[in-house]
């Protein structure tokens, strides 16, 4: 049964054909996630997620993954039969957005404080990608409006895992463990 699983999270990247649904799974697994004063304000399929920390040995890539906007934060997401966080990006965290929108190979370039991101859409999901740098600046503005920002004291390590984890979220993004059970 472990076999089918792992061959449907594979196989899952290639047939997906909705770009701005969550499958069931992952907004199960978002909906957890989130803080409780949070929201998902937009969700689109991407074809890659690049993260280059300040030293290119720690730089990351992840292909055909989930960009999830919220109220406060940019969210990727792995594409699979569950919830897997790849990357958080504080929205107030963000010092420089520059946009590539176009219909040929629409990409967006976001600099925060000591790392770059760069997510890139697919040609075919081109078309939900208008009027997406309006509703990014807007959501940017509102969270550093408010103040937001997730600070280094505001995560907790998983017991189970030992990922860092948003001190006010319920499960671990990596292992799925309750983390309030630490607590108790």
């Amino acid at each position: 049964m472990a076999l089918v699983d792992t061959i449907k999270d594979f196989m899952g990247g290639f047939v997906t054909r909705n770009y701005t649904e969550l499958p069931e799974r992952i907004q199960t697994g978002v909906d957890k996630y989130l803080k409780d004063d949070e929201r998902i304000l937009l969700t689109l399929l991407d074809y890659r997620a690049i993260y280059r920390a300040p030293k290119f040995i720690d730089s990351n890539t992840f292909f055909n993954s989930w960009f999830i906007l919220t109220n406060h934060r940019i969210i990727i997401a792995r594409n699979s039969s569950k919830f897997r966080r790849f990357r958080d990006i504080p929205l107030s965290d963000i010092t420089q957005i520059f946009y590539e929108l176009d219909n040929t190979e629409p990409r967006i370039t976001i600099t925060t404080p000591g790392n770059e991101d760069i997510i890139e859409f697919m040609k075919a999901g081109a078309a939900h990608c208008e009027g997406l740098d309006k509703k990014i600046d807007v959501a940017i503005e509102n969270a550093k409006k408010h103040n937001t920002k997730t600070g280094t004291d505001e995560f907790i390590l998983c017991s189970k895992c030992g990922s860092k984890v948003l001190g006010q979220s319920k499960y671990c993004s990596e292992c799925g463990s309750r983390l309030d059970a630490i607590f108790k």
